[in-house]
C-alpha cells in the first residue's frame, strides 16, 4: 500500500461540521488539508434531541452560510432542520438549497422513519439532495436514555422503503454500537441509502464490511472530526483501487449530480488516471 499516494488522492468529507467563523474554518481545512481533502459537507446541528425554536435553527444554517462565504472553494452547507414543525423545516430547507447548500441534516430529534420526517424526505428527494441523518445502533441502557430517538440501519431501510427516491446518509459507521448489525439491517434497502465511514470506533475490517453487505457504490467518505481514523480505515481497507476511489470521490460526486452540481474542484485528468 502505498500510504503517500493514498494521502494525495483527492477526497470529498459528506460528514463535517463548522461554525461561521475564520478560525474555525482554518481548523478544518488544517485537518483536511495533510490528507487529501478537497471539499467538506458541513452541518451544526443542535444535539442532545432538544427541540429547539426555528429561530435557533435558522441561527445554525445562518453559521454555515457565513462560513460558505469565507471558503466558498472548500464548504459546501448541509441544512440542519428539526422536522416536527413541518411547516418551517420545509420553509427553512428551501432556503438554504435555494442560497446554494447541498443538503439536509438531521439530528436525533426523530427517527428518521418516523412520519413527521417524512415531509422532509419528500422534499429532498424532490430537490434531488441527500439527506444525512445522525445514526448508531446503540444498546446499553445508558446510551439509549440519552439518545432514545437515535436512527439505526432497520429505520433508515424502513424510511427507504416509503421514500425510496431519497438518497440518505446513514452517519458515522463507528459512532457506537454495533455497527455490524446496523449495516445489515440497511443491506436490502434502496439502492438508495449510503453510510459514511466516520466515527472514533476505529475497529479492524468496518470499511470491507460495509462494502461486503452494501457494495461500495453505498459508501462514503466522512470524517464527523475524526479525520485521521477516517481517512486510514478506507487507506487501510482490503478493498480494490477502484472500490476506495468510489468511497473518496466517486459517490459523492455521483450524488451532486443528481442535482446538478460539480466539485468545488473537479479532479484533474492526471488525478482521474491515478485514481
Amino acid at each position: 500500500m502505498d500510504i503517500e499516494a493514498g494521502l494525495r488522492r483527492p477526497k470529498i468529507d459528506v460528514h463535517a461540521h463548522v461554525s461561521g467563523t475564520e478560525i474555525s474554518c482554518d481548523a478544518l481545512m488544517a485537518s483536511g488539508d495533510p490528507v487529501g481533502v478537497r471539499e467538506f459537507w458541513c452541518s451544526r446541528p443542535i444535539t442532545g434531541g432538544r427541540i429547539a425554536p426555528h429561530e435557533e435553527v435558522r441561527r445554525q444554517n445562518d453559521d454555515i452560510l457565513r462560513a460558505m462565504v469565507l471558503r466558498p472553494d472548500r464548504i459546501q452547507g448541509m441544512c440542519f432542520v428539526i422536522p416536527g414543525h413541518y411547516r418551517e423545516a420545509l420553509a427553512e430547507v428551501e432556503r438554504c438549497l435555494d442560497a446554494g447548500m447541498v443538503g439536509v441534516k438531521l439530528y436525533n430529534q426523530y427517527k428518521i422513519s418516523d412520519p413527521a420526517v417524512g415531509p422532509v424526505l419528500a422534499l429532498a428527494a424532490e430537490r434531488r439532495v441527500p439527506l444525512l441523518e445522525h445514526a448508531g445502533y446503540l444498546t446499553g441502557p445508558e446510551h439509549l436514555s440519552q439518545q432514545p430517538l437515535i436512527s439505526h440501519g432497520a429505520d433508515f431501510a424502513e424510511a427507504s422503503e416509503r421514500h425510496p427516491e431519497t438518497m440518505l446518509i446513514h452517519a458515522h459507521i463507528s459512532g457506537g454500537g454495533d455497527w455490524e448489525w446496523t449495516v445489515r439491517a440497511m443491506r436490502n434497502a434502496s439502492p438508495n441509502v449510503f453510510i459514511d465511514v466516520s466515527g472514533s470506533n476505529l475497529d479492524d475490517g468496518q470499511v470491507e464490511f460495509a462494502v461486503a453487505e452494501l457494495g461500495a457504490s453505498r459508501v462514503l467518505f466522512g470524517s464527523d472530526g475524526t479525520m485521521a481514523g477516517s481517512v486510514g480505515k478506507v487507506l487501510d481497507a482490503a478493498l480494490t483501487d477502484e472500490e476506495k476511489e468510489m468511497i473518496f470521490w466517486g459517490n459523492a460526486e455521483r450524488i451532486l449530480a443528481a442535482q446538478g452540481r460539480k466539485p468545488l474542484h473537479p479532479r484533474s485528468p492526471t488525478e482521474r488516471a491515478i485514481s
